[in-house]
């Protein structure tokens, strides 16, 4: 299913939105810098793992 998969380490994100809910992610601020290095090079259309997200707060 499109959308499950984390785009920084390839596994599964557990992405509400793909569920038509509000998801986790929305409540975690990220540093901008650190996300776009992360994502270099990667698909930026799908949200990243709690593991990933996480290891990128501020």
């Amino acid at each position: 299913m499109p959308g499950t998969i984390c785009p920084a380490c390839g596994g599964a994100n557990d992405c509400q939105m793909a569920r038509d809910k509000k998801c986790w992610c929305f409540d975690v601020q990220v540093d901008k810098k650190k996300l776009e290095q992360a994502l270099k090079g990667k698909s930026k259309d799908q949200c990243l793992c709690r593991d990933c997200l996480k290891q990128l707060s501020v």
